[in-house]
């Protein structure tokens, strides 16, 4: 699955016309995952730099086992929680995601929801340090780790954003999410920075609380999380969910 799946998938194939109707309802339960792991993922592990286009970085191997995890999980929900819109990052591990998770759900003889690709989830980009690995970083831009310690969410890269951009940038997703009235149950396939601040946005967390849980550990490759519509906003459900994953 290549380049021109997600290219071909994007013109035609992946914006479903909608059959749903405005039934004066509200999202009641949203699942966010993380694609699953990319080459990037692995290169930056071993500390080693990837020289690639963030649009186009794929799954590896373990990372469509990851994604087919996932759709075998969605296929597994009863009907009432099994989501009927998704919304996709336009990057194509984030597609490629989502188009193995969907050959489950079709194998399965589940109803498939409607999807489509919304530019606004694309990864945090980190612009003149895309791909870099500390060390790399420390080495080229060698002033830049000061200035990030000094900001962590406010930092903006050389051509890059901030965490908080991204944040404002989601602001407009949950905005559109609440006045949806035509799905009840929707799935963000994106990246690890979507599902933090989609965190922060839903559960009104502080930037402190913010930061508490990028300390702990960011959402994994191919985990679930996932919020309940409550009287006061969104209450988590789960949070980097693995159970469904293989090991290896």
């Amino acid at each position: 699955m290549g380049t021109d799946d997600v290219n071909g998938w994007g013109r035609g194939g992946f914006e479903v016309t909608c059959s749903h109707t405005d039934n004066s309802g509200s999202v009641d339960l949203l699942y966010a995952v993380r694609h699953g792991q990319s080459t990037a993922n692995v290169a930056l592990a071993a500390d080693e730099l990837i020289e690639s286009d963030d649009m186009t970085i794929e799954l590896t191997e373990l990372g469509q086992r990851q994604a087919a995890a996932l759709g075998r999980w969605l296929a597994s929900l009863d009907p009432d929680q099994l989501p009927d819109l998704v919304l996709c990052s336009p990057y194509l591990r984030a597609v490629q995601t989502w188009q193995l998770a969907e050959q489950e759900l079709l194998a399965a003889n589940r109803t498939l929801p409607c999807h489509r690709i919304d530019q606004r989830l694309h990864d945090r980009s980190r612009g003149r340090l895309k791909h870099l690995p500390p060390a790399a970083v420390r080495e080229r831009f060698p002033d830049e780790p000061a200035k990030e310690a000094r900001d962590p969410l406010g930092y903006r890269p050389p051509g890059g954003e901030s965490f908080k951009d991204v944040a404002e940038r989601l602001r407009g997703v949950v905005s559109d999410l609440r006045s949806e009235h035509r799905h009840r149950r929707v799935l963000i396939v994106a990246h690890d920075a979507v599902v933090l601040f989609l965190r922060q946005i839903l559960e009104n967390l502080t930037d402190t609380a913010v930061l508490a849980l990028a300390e702990e550990g960011l959402a994994g490759n191919g985990s679930i999380t996932s919020w309940q519509c409550a009287a006061d906003g969104y209450r988590l459900l789960t949070y980097d969910q693995r159970t469904h994953l293989p090991e290896t």
